[in-house]
């Protein structure tokens, strides 16, 4: 048997595949990121790690029915698996099936109550559905658990409504 044929080999090269498409992903190359991801999962077809950054990387592709397929595949494989219930919230969302999306949302803060991006992600919901109660909320609480959290809210689009708002401007501020 020779190295590469090994068992857990191929889930080492769909791990290092992943890798490259992270950094890709992080370098603002989606379309570079989404290649890398689907060679991990032609390598390692059970890599669920790799099939949700590959809805990620759609997503940022702005392609929400194909995020919506894998989101919806992962969450078969993984019911659970909160961070694929927010994105599939994100596709729902625009797609304009806001009350399935809002399901999502909520399925995914209720799996994960701990997960800064689900309720940072619920939170841009509640800003584009014009609820600065509920997304104030939910805002805070994604920065409450990772402090980082207020810089990109200060710049993300989908708070532009609420920027000249003293809570926003509290909650965003630089500490």
């Amino acid at each position: 048997m020779t190295p590469e044929n090994a068992p857990g080999a191929s889930r080492l090269q769909a791990q290092a595949l992943l890798e490259l498409g992270r950094t890709q992903f992080n370098s603002r190359n989606y379309l570079m990121a989404l290649e890398h991801f689907d060679r991990a999962l032609q390598t390692d077809p059970t890599f669920t790690r790799a099939l949700v950054a590959k809805a990620h990387a759609l997503k940022m592709l702005g392609k929400p029915e194909e995020t919506l397929r894998v989101c919806d595949e992962i969450i078969a494989r993984e019911p659970e698996y909160a961070t694929a219930h927010s994105t599939r919230g994100s596709a729902l969302q625009a797609l304009g099936r806001t009350a399935e999306a809002r399901t999502s949302y909520e399925r995914a803060v209720t799996l994960a109550p701990g997960d800064a991006l689900a309720l940072y992600n619920f939170a841009c919901f509640w800003a584009l559905e014009r609820d600065p109660e509920k997304c104030r909320d939910y805002l805070a609480r994604a920065i409450a658990l990772e402090p980082g959290r207020n810089v990109r809210a200060a710049i993300d689009p989908d708070f532009a409504r609420y920027r000249e708002e003293p809570w926003f401007q509290e909650l965003t501020a630089f500490k």
